[in-house]
């Protein structure tokens, strides 16, 4: 089994996780005090219906500063909830008390992967305390779940974290104010997790621990020079085949909304020179300038057989240079939106001029991401393009990717209402993250819930007022964390549960409890989405939304909600909100607010107009539209087909007749009078609704003497419309010579390495050192056009983890005045083994016919990997770590491919 680089369990670890399939509690039992109120329970799955509401409502009882309850229509409470997978209770020792104590408990099967661990008990005990944010609805339940995010990310903050890849497991201390670890069996700290949690919530609960976790992410280069953001996992080597590193700027621009000014100015400062030096690499060694996108791996999807076609990692012959040169929708916006915050902090800074590119790039940016994945006949936007061979946008969708495009404004408003209505709901919880699923394989992103991406979908729903993708999203994080007593990883999508047990496909594989992002994605729909807060560079804005369904479902017993030791910059604030009586179809609109009694309006609320306590009361009204939005569900599929996407076509030959192709493809091994197919060349369908029982087509194009093609084929199941990863991509090369080129490494003149015939090649061992060199030439070629430039390799790093990608530089010069005529980068990812050889990257250059040109491949201050920052110096778990920066490779041949005009 293979997990995302630097973050491999230990094997005996590993091997107990496999090994649990979940843990069988005790028979619920209340404890505590009995709950004076009339329990009504909910059932998680009884059809929502919506009621109208009103404004008026009573004098709020005051109390003692910070001890605001809500005020109640009735005395009926929601204390429990009933599940086929069990039910959870709540009880509370003195429900009036300004800080209580929760008993919370659970029927349902649970799990713990944490082999040095006892279970967490049920019923579990949280105890509200002096100063940390607590919630009052009426609702003891979603208090009480409330309380249990607020306790759990108090679990997660830590002095110290460590990883066995890491000075072998040693703790490594994390600043004064300490850090959030992972998880309860992740205690590490990811750029990915700490950056997506401290933008969901984790920036208004701790901002001084949050502001560690970040900055502990950010690193020089161990030489001096320039500051960059890590990209600590991935595949194959981590950067630059994984480049979503630039996640980490989510959290740091929801972070300067929420720090103390006494700490803003250096925060701001840091994280500017930090993104200007990732933001400018990246633009360097991973933009394609052909279409105007960024290469590498999805964001947080990162184990390859769970969500890239199963032939990017075969067994013995892995091509992870593919998912290298794959463009993604979700690393794409999180690129466009560390452009948006560097200029921002440019202009803020005085540095107009980067401001200005910057601001260019990311509008060019945000056009090209539409253009390249938005599927108009889908209404959703496609999760990647699979290769540089294959560029069309494939038929599979992810539900992070959406929702950052939705966020980010990459959807126009009635995009962003067809990719919330479109996006299929499957199961008791929220959307999977995936869509469609990948048959025969193992549950973890595959056939899986993530609670902090449906938290993302929840906020997205949010931003395009879609009610009912957002009272989904929010019944799905209520279940999950209240049936398995922790803010769970991740969740069967189906049942909801923990782990299923089914033989090979088991799973989840991996499940943490206080996952750290699941802990904040459920803050960040209690603080960010019902409650409103929005921090901004303006001030604080306080905007709750509340659905005709959450007030009818969740707040039905309540005239008012309080949110009550919300601190923001250092001022501390209780929140009121006032629910209409009236109760009518739609989501509630703000009538006014009040900042200690003073209408505001809906304007920001600036730092000089609070003291160091301050109340902020919304009036919601009804809606005078909005709402009755409809989601796509497969809760009850009649055809396993709507959930699964057929296995992936291979082609198995291209024949030509005359001056036209025939490409001759198998499929998957689905029952072919299922299915139809669809042909793409050179990254354009050209042909669909072919019959499930062909097996070949005959392409139209007929210039195959001067342009060579690439095909890929695809499989739609006809019932459902699911799609299939596409087939290899299979290119026409040609003609011998006058397509392809090889040099071998004895045609090289070589700098540095070891000259070996070894692996069942000659070659040059241990290439890549600074101011080694490779020069070939005497190539001059017949045709003028495209070509590409290509080395097979070795680099013998585990797929799966490690810091040392190779990543060099291709220039093309003139060979007889010596000018650069084009560069290049070309990237060479781990094969898992020495004596396995692999393709690069690609590298477009264009070549005139009848000149001569020479080749020199060389490393430079752009091309460094992940092994050349400080940060991984004392990295044990493999090569690139305390022995230094690690940059060799093996070199056996240098390929140039003629692509055409």
């Amino acid at each position: 089994m293979m997990l995302s680089s630097a973050r491999v369990l230990p094997p005996i670890v590993l091997l107990a996780i496999l090994a649990a399939c979940g843990d069988d509690d005790a028979p619920a039992r209340d404890a505590g005090a009995p709950d004076a109120r009339v329990p009504r329970d909910a059932q998680i799955d009884a059809p929502i219906e919506m009621l109208d509401a009103g404004t008026d409502g009573g004098p709020l009882d005051a109390g003692p500063p910070g001890c605001l309850t809500a005020e109640l229509e009735s005395d009926e409470t929601v204390t429990s909830l009933t599940d086929t997978l069990g039910t959870a209770r709540v009880t509370i020792e003195d429900r009036d008390a300004c800080l209580r104590t929760y008993y919370l408990s659970s029927t349902a099967v649970r799990r713990d992967n944490s082999p040095a661990a006892p279970p967490i008990p049920s019923p579990r005990t949280i105890t509200e305390r002096e100063a940390s944010p607590s919630v009052r609805t009426g609702n003891d339940l979603f208090d009480a779940l409330h309380a249990l995010a607020i306790d759990e990310a108090r679990e997660n903050a830590v002095d110290s974290i460590r990883d066995y890849a890491f000075d072998d497991g040693a703790s490594v201390p994390c600043g004064a104010e300490g850090c959030f670890e992972t998880g309860r069996i992740w205690n590490y700290v990811w750029t990915r997790d700490t950056a997506y949690s401290v933008d969901l919530g984790l920036a208004a609960i701790d901002p001084l621990r949050a502001r560690n976790s970040l900055l502990f992410k950010v690193s020089d280069r161990r030489a001096g020079g320039r500051t960059e953001i890590v990209q600590d996992t991935g595949t194959g080597g981590s950067w630059p085949i994984s480049t979503d590193r630039v996640a980490w700027a989510l959290g740091a621009e929801e972070l300067l909304r929420w720090i103390t000014p006494g700490d803003h100015d250096a925060f701001a400062e840091t994280t500017l020179r930090a993104l200007r030096g990732t933001i400018e690499r990246d633009r360097g060694t991973i933009f394609d300038p052909e279409d105007g996108l960024y290469r590498g791996e999805q964001s947080f999807l990162d184990w390859r057989e769970q969500t890239y076609p199963a032939w990017v990692n075969a067994p013995g012959a892995p091509a992870l240079a593919h998912i290298g040169m794959s463009k993604t929708l979700s690393t794409n916006v999180l690129h466009l939106r560390a452009i948006e915050l560097a200029a921002a902090l440019a202009e803020d800074a005085g540095d107009t001029t980067s401001a200005s590119r910057w601001r260019g790039w990311a509008s060019d940016l945000r056009a090209a991401i539409h253009a390249r994945f938005w599927l108009a006949d889908e209404g959703m936007f496609s999760t990647y393009v699979t290769t540089e061979l294959d560029p069309s946008p494939v038929r599979r969708f992810d539900l992070l990717g959406e929702s950052l495009a939705i966020l980010g404004d990459v959807a126009t408003s009635d995009e962003a209402d067809r990719i919330l209505s479109s996006y299929p709901h499957l199961g008791p919880g929220a959307a999977p993250v995936v869509h469609p699923q990948q048959q025969l394989t193992r549950i973890y992103h595959n056939r899986a819930e993530w609670p902090f991406v449906t938290a993302y979908w929840l906020r997205a729903a949010r931003h395009a007022d879609h009610d009912a993708a957002g009272d989904r999203a929010v019944r799905s994080l209520m279940r999950a964390a209240a049936l398995n007593l922790s803010n769970m990883e991740n969740l069967e999508i189906a049942t909801g549960s923990p782990f299923v047990s089914e033989g090979v496909t088991s799973g989840p594989v991996v499940n943490s409890q206080r996952q750290l992002w699941s802990v904040a994605g459920y803050l960040a729909m209690v603080h960010h989405v019902i409650f409103g807060l929005e921090a901004s560079d303006e001030g604080l804005r306080v905007r709750p939304w509340i659905t005709r369904a959450m007030r009818e479902t969740l707040f039905d017993s309540a005239r008012t909600l309080v949110l009550r030791n919300v601190v923001w910059r250092g001022h501390v604030l209780d929140v009121v909100v006032r629910l209409p009586e009236e109760r009518t179809v739609g989501n509630y609109a703000i009538a006014r607010v009040l900042l200690d009694g003073a209408a505001i309006g809906e304007r920001a609320i600036t730092e000089d107009e609070l003291g160091e306590r301050a109340r902020i009361e919304v009036e919601l009204r009804a809606a005078a539209s909005g709402g009755g939005h409809e989601i796509t569900t497969l809760d009850d599929p009649s055809d396993w087909r709507a959930i699964f996407g057929p296995r992936t076509p291979t082609i198995t030959g291209l024949a030509r007749e005359g001056d036209r192709v025939r490409v001759q493809y198998a499929l998957g091994g689905d029952d072919t009078s299922t299915l139809r197919v669809a042909i793409y060349r050179d990254g354009v369908r050209v042909a669909d609704e072919l019959a499930g029982t062909s097996t070949s087509y005959l392409d139209e194009a007929t210039d195959g003497a001067t342009t060579t093609h690439c095909w890929a084929v695809e499989a739609c199941f006809s019932s459902s419309g699911t799609c299939s990863q596409h087939s290899p991509p299979s290119c026409d090369w040609g003609l011998g010579n006058e397509r392809v080129r090889i040099f071998d490494a004895s045609t090289f003149t070589v700098t540095g390495g070891s000259p070996i015939t070894q692996y069942g090649r000659f070659h040059h061992q241990g290439w890549g050192d600074d101011g080694h060199r490779i020069e070939v030439s005497g190539f001059t070629p017949t045709a003028t056009g495209e070509y590409f430039l290509q080395t097979l390799y070795g680099n013998g790093g585990p797929i799966d983890t490690g810091i040392t990608a190779a990543v060099k530089r291709i220039v093309v010069e003139d060979a007889t005045t010596g000018a650069m005529v084009a560069e290049g980068v070309l990237v060479m990812p781990h094969m898992g083994a020495w004596d396995r050889w692999g393709e690069s990257t690609l590298a477009r250059v264009r070549l005139e016919a009848g000149r001569t040109y020479r080749f020199v491949i060389s490393a430079d201050d752009d091309t460094v990997n992940m092994s050349a920052f400080q940060h991984f110096a004392t990295y044990t778990a493999n090569v690139g770590g305390r022995e230094g920066p690690f940059a060799r490779v093996n070199i056996a041949e240098l390929r140039v491919l003629r692509v055409g005009p």
